[in-house]
């Protein structure tokens, strides 16, 4: 007959046998449960975040050329830089105080043209918009951002921003709640907040892009094929980007909700309950 003693030091034995501490053999499937929770959810946490900087890059660069000098690849190529197929022209042929066509008037690869209702622009010869409309609108000629395609442009450049803060925050309970099974297990409220909280800000960050209209805007860009053949390949990625950090985000924020409930009873304690704190 083996005793139940007998048992809890053969396991013991065998964890210390194996370089572990006696306690993990006393881990039982809930704590593995919740600690393999909370580890995916920090993973899927860190990767939205990676895409909400990746796509806060993309709104960047989807405004780049429009004003200016044109930025060119490191080997001053046209295939390494996304070039609208319409912009504004230079500063000294701008339509406050121009409205004439000039040699100068736009930069290397672009030639002016005169538009009836906006003035002066400059445009792509390589590359004809695929909705000169859409993307004269896009472009802000006037400067005013008086049209609906250029305020969507900023809302979504401005949301996208926030929903990158928004992502980093979360990022961090989630690592505040990780610290918390080494430094405080007992504190079941406080531990079920974070996870609630982080849940929370997930949300935001998440429902913040969709509300601003950014995977509508995205297609429709798209379709509107305002750039060379790199700068749609930059909108292609920019729509996956947008989607793959809508679902990472979408998901962390689902486990943190999961979570909550773990927290609130167990704490961060891997073995036996919390002293409710």
């Amino acid at each position: 007959v083996i005793l139940p003693g007998a048992c809890a030091r053969k396991s013991a034995a065998v964890a210390m046998a194996g370089g572990l501490p006696p306690w993990v053999s006393k881990i039982d499937r809930r704590a593995s449960i919740q600690m393999f929770l909370t580890l995916v959810t920090l993973a899927t946490a860190i990767s939205a975040f990676l895409f909400s900087v990746w796509f806060k890059q993309d709104t960047d660069n989807m405004n780049k050329n429009f004003v200016g000098e044109v930025t060119r690849g490191a080997s001053d190529g046209y295939d390494l830089v996304p070039f609208p197929c319409v912009r504004n022209t230079l500063a000294d042929c701008s339509n406050d105080v121009a409205d004439e066509c000039r040699p100068n008037c736009c930069p290397g690869g672009y030639e002016c043209r005169r538009d009836q209702v906006v003035g002066l622009i400059c445009k792509n010869p390589s590359d004809e918009c695929d909705d000169f409309l859409w993307c004269r609108d896009f472009a802000d000629i006037s400067g005013n951002c008086q049209t609906e395609i250029c305020e969507a442009d900023k809302m979504v450049e401005s949301i996208a921003q926030w929903a990158y803060v928004f992502s980093g925050m979360g990022v961090l309970l989630d690592m505040f709640d990780i610290m918390m099974f080494f430094i405080s297990p007992n504190y079941v409220v406080v531990k079920s907040l974070l996870n609630f909280a982080s849940s929370c800000i997930k949300w935001v960050a998440m429902n913040s892009l969709i509300g601003s209209g950014a995977l509508d805007f995205v297609s429709q860009l798209q379709v509107a094929g305002c750039y060379n053949p790199y700068g749609m390949t930059m909108i292609r990625s920019a729509q996956s980007t947008l989607m793959n950090f809508l679902v990472l985000q979408g998901a962390s924020a689902t486990l943190s909700l999961v979570l909550a409930p773990f927290s609130a009873y167990f704490g961060g304690k891997l073995v036996g309950v919390p002293y409710v704190k």
